[in-house]
């Protein structure tokens, strides 16, 4: 017990030093893992919103150009790689209908645009997908009866 004595003075200290090391380095790691979670969810985010962008632009369009294609298939890349469960199920299920007796992409646009609702903390109770699509997008021709304004000279 003797040769106790003299030490108990530092162990305090040195306990106090221990613990607060010890809590420095499990609230950085903790921190580190918070920034990365955040990171990736930016990110996944990012790419589903772009990826509902793209789908969108070329959905529902009678004649789709090389540009809509190339969009729409890097969309079906991106959310693969990073959608949801649901919404890479639904994917699959659009895939397969598609191949067989063509199928409307609207019902995934919708899982993308709740999904990122949520994650954006926006409204959830809001109206379905209405997509708009001009008839006729070059101004000299005619539409559906109405007539587009005359060519500039």
């Amino acid at each position: 017990m003797d040769t106790i004595i003299p030490w108990l003075p530092l162990i305090g200290p040195a306990l106090a030093a221990f613990v607060a090391v010890a809590g420095w380095g499990v609230a950085h790691h903790l921190s580190i893992a918070k920034d990365r979670n955040a990171k990736q969810r930016d990110m996944r985010i990012q790419f589903l919103l772009e990826a509902y962008r793209r789908l969108e632009s070329a959905a529902n369009r009678p004649e789709a150009g090389k540009d809509e294609q190339d969009k729409f298939e890097s969309a079906l890349a991106d959310i693969q790689l990073l959608g949801t469960k649901p919404q890479i199920e639904e994917l699959m299920r659009f895939l397969a209908e598609w191949n067989s007796t063509g199928a409307s992409i609207n019902p995934l646009l919708e899982l993308l645009r709740v999904h990122l609702r949520e994650e954006l903390n926006l409204e959830k109770d809001v109206p379905g997908i209405k997509i708009f699509r001009f008839d006729d997008r070059h101004p000299n021709l005619r539409s559906k009866g109405r007539k587009s304004a005359p060519p500039i000279p």
